[in-house]
């Protein structure tokens, strides 16, 4: 299969990004993920849940009231900044997270 190129805009200009198979990276990124520190918050348009690492950076997200033993990574990109997967539920994206390099 041949990768997907897109871009990824940002403040600072713009990035290309290459789809890679999730299978290479979702082991990795369940563990990521299952080991993250869960911050919750009532925003007016529902709940967000940010995720940090051990150190406390800020290394994904999840909008809505979701257990992360619920999410599957549904989709992964080399960027720029790393590694970055989607956090699906469902079929449904309600999250992402960024891998350690």
């Amino acid at each position: 299969m041949e990768a997907v190129k897109m871009f990824h805009f940002v403040e600072y200009g713009e990035f290309p990004i290459e789809e890679i198979p999730v299978e290479e990276v979702e082991e990795d990124a369940l563990n990521v993920l299952r080991s993250t520190k869960v911050e919750k918050f009532q925003t007016s348009r529902g709940i967000v849940q940010k995720l940090s690492d051990n150190y406390g950076h800020y290394v994904g997200k999840i909008v809505g009231d979701y257990s992360i033993e619920e999410l599957s990574i549904g989709s992964a990109y080399q960027t720029a900044f790393g590694i970055k997967v989607t956090l699906d539920y469902n079929d449904k994206i309600v999250g992402w997270l960024y891998l350690p390099e």
